[in-house]
């Protein structure tokens, strides 16, 4: 397989199921740096969520973080971001939290929701955040925000995906997590953001390697000729990809690059 980059989803794809970076991922990782082959993550997480995985991958490339919302140098520095306005995130608050969603939203190292909760806490603990309770979540927000973050049962998310969609069509929704419901402004995805870096860095569909497992990925792996779903991808990524292979508990990004990149 003739591959000069490749473009990976993090969490229950690239991380392990501790969410963490396996030694045997780092070290697949870097031989495939030392090949010239480019590495490119790309996150529903923030950019500062996902920073002490960076650090490690140490990529010296620009990356996508927040859906696509954000496109982020190799410093770590913010390049582009699109955000809700105020006026538009209470909005979704407001639908999400009559129909009894958990509901946070973002603002550089802090996310706010309403009230402590098992939710925020089992949130701060994964990605490392600042959290903030503030009463009020709809009254609080008065500034940009890059996502509006939701979590009920797989279930509800499951049903209520399309009636959000309806309910704000200039708004792009997507699923990471089977019970986490996001929303993004218009036109935000992975794959967007991948198109504006393939401009940047010169990528082509047909060079590119690219893995994920959920529906937020499911525009990026269409940008590649080699898609790779996850063994623990939902089945419709699994459908819409060219390579299903192990699951991110056994390393399988890390797998397949080896045995199909690297060998």
């Amino acid at each position: 397989m003739q591959i000069d980059a490749i473009v990976t989803d993090l969490d229950d794809t690239l991380l392990n199921g501790e969410s963490m970076l396996s030694p045997y991922t780092l070290d697949v990782m870097a031989r495939a740096k030392a090949r010239g082959i480019r590495l490119i993550p790309a996150s529903g997480r923030t950019s500062f969520s996902m920073l002490r995985f960076m650090r490690q991958l140490d990529t010296g490339l620009p990356y996508i973080a927040c859906n696509g919302g954000e496109l982020v140098a190799p410093d770590h520095t913010v390049l582009e971001s699109v955000d809700f306005s105020p006026e538009k995130a209470r909005q979704i608050i407001r639908f999400l939290r009559e129909n009894d969603f958990y509901v946070q939203c973002y603002r550089g190292e802090h996310f706010y929701y309403d009230q402590e909760c098992d939710h925020s806490e089992s949130y701060r603990d994964s990605s490392r955040m600042l959290g903030q309770a503030v009463g009020n979540l709809e009254a609080f927000v008065d500034f940009p925000t890059p996502k509006v973050l939701s979590v009920q049962s797989p279930e509800v998310v499951s049903r209520m995906y399309p009636l959000i969609q309806k309910a704000f069509p200039d708004v792009s929704f997507t699923i990471s997590k089977p019970y986490f419901l996001e929303a993004q402004p218009e036109g935000v995805s992975k794959g967007a953001a991948l198109r504006k870096l393939a401009g940047r860095l010169g990528l082509t569909p047909g060079r590119t390697l690219v893995f994920g497992d959920s529906l937020n990925d499911l525009t990026m792996l269409q940008f590649a000729e080699n898609s790779v779903a996850m063994g623990n991808a939902r089945e419709d990524i699994k459908q819409a990809t060219r390579h299903v292979c192990a699951t991110n508990a056994e390393d399988g990004v890390a797998r397949f690059i080896d045995e199909h990149v690297l060998a």
